[in-house]
């Protein structure tokens, strides 16, 4: 009975790990090449409170 219970909680584990798209993966990837899409470019009011919060961040 316990070996029953192993198994199904083994192959729902299994099961889990399975993509669910289903979308296929790259296969063949150009190293040192980022192959998602492109950052957006930040304003200068969002760059320059960004750099207003590292220099607190600074020791």
């Amino acid at each position: 009975m316990m070996r029953g219970w192993v198994i199904v909680v083994g192959c729902a584990v299994l099961l889990a790990g399975c993509q669910e798209d289903g979308a296929p993966r790259p296969i063949h990837i150009e190293k040192g090449v980022y192959q998602g899409t492109p950052d957006t470019p930040r304003s200068e009011d969002e760059l320059r409170a960004l750099q207003q919060r590292t220099a607190t961040q600074r020791f």
